[in-house]
């Protein structure tokens, strides 16, 4: 991640996390999700991110999640019963060329 912040090349990078939203997890995401954009690490040091890093979260679940804390990351919860493979298959379709 401190490589991929030293990029300027333009590349856009996605960076995945998942698993549980846990109350420690959040408390040490909070500054990258505010404007700054600035990772603070347990060790006390500090990644910002470039304008070209996307973060992206498939959680495990929401229990210990705050109104805030969805509101922030822009999460959307899904019962993994509706998703099934159609979904993908039609996104996929639709981004075909005519």
């Amino acid at each position: 991640m401190r490589i991929m912040a030293k990029d300027d090349s333009g590349t856009l990078r996605w960076f995945m996390f998942d698993g549980p939203v846990d109350t420690l997890w959040i408390e040490s995401m909070n500054t990258v999700l505010d404007n700054n954009k600035k990772l603070c690490l347990a060790d006390g040091k500090m990644i910002a991110l470039s304008p070209f890093m996307t973060m992206f979260f498939e959680a495990e679940d929401l229990e210990q999640a705050s109104p805030a804390t969805v509101s922030r990351c822009g999460m959307v919860y899904m019962q993994p019963t509706v998703l099934g493979y159609r979904c993908l298959y039609d996104s996929w379709v639709d981004a075909l060329p005519a």
